[in-house]
């Protein structure tokens, strides 16, 4: 007769850590009507291409990628390793998830647009008894508040909303990125779910990013017909210069990139 399996000592996970983090949520849009109307392995494609790109971006800019779930994803950016530009990576990493849209479209063949929620401030972080599995738990205000400014930006008609509480702190990093802060406007306090006191903010216009939606032909079709092994996300391979070059019809086989 076997013995019952012991208890794990959960005693001997690290403690919480209380650090202050710059918090960025992003969100395919209309996913769930993508499901309706596309085909499994279309929507297959399009997450896994999203995925890739999310984490390519955050890889980009030294950030930590806490979790995928579906449709969406959550980074932190933390100020370590004698780094204190954790507020500029997070809006870097932002931008550069922006500027790469058009993969996701020619993968999807229609427009995809994705919603981020940026937020900076203190959070714990640590293995929580019974989810060690899944590695850090990190939980927080500024957590709550990124989730929410995601969830805002459609309704605000913008692509990216970014607390205040970031853009100030990005403001004093020595590796600021000016670009993506000119590319903010203020729009004031606003109230989320949750919360009782709004949230100053400020959002990046949608129209900077509309050349990333236009109709282009990137994904693997030869002559009207589609190769299931070839289908996806090619274009990410230009993300990685050298990785791989377009056929002479325009077209690069998404294998050509491979996992990043």
């Amino acid at each position: 007769m076997s013995r019952p399996a012991r208890p794990p000592d959960w005693s001997r996970c690290a403690a919480p850590q209380f650090r202050h983090v710059a918090v960025l949520f992003a969100d395919l849009d209309h996913f769930t009507g993508i499901c309706t109307e596309e085909p499994p392995r279309r929507v297959f494609a399009l997450i896994r291409d999203f995925q890739s790109l999310v984490t390519y971006a955050v890889g980009q800019s030294a950030g930590r990628l806490n979790a995928f779930q579906g449709d969406g994803a959550m980074a932190t950016f933390g100020d370590e390793a004698g780094r204190s530009d954790c507020a500029s990576r997070a809006l870097r990493c932002g931008g550069t998830i922006l500027a790469h849209l058009a993969a996701l479209h020619r993968a999807c063949r229609r427009p995809v647009t994705i919603s981020l929620g940026l937020q900076y401030g203190e959070v714990m972080s640590g293995v929580i008894p019974g989810s060690r599995r899944f590695g850090v738990t990190v939980i927080g205000d500024a957590i709550n508040v990124a989730n929410r400014l995601e969830q805002r930006a459609q309704g605000l008609r913008t692509e990216m909303v970014v607390g205040d509480d970031l853009v100030r702190k990005a403001r004093t990093e020595s590796g600021a990125t000016a670009s993506e802060l000119a590319r903010l406007d203020h729009l004031g306090p606003i109230y989320v779910d949750g919360r009782d006191r709004p949230v100053d903010v400020w959002t990046r216009p949608l129209s900077l990013s509309a050349a990333a939606v236009a109709p282009a032909r990137c994904f693997a079709i030869d002559a009207g017909r589609e190769d299931e092994d070839d289908f996806g996300l090619a274009c990410l391979a230009c993300l990685k210069p050298g990785r791989a070059r377009p056929r002479r019809d325009g077209f690069l086989p998404s294998r050509a990139y491979g996992g990043m």
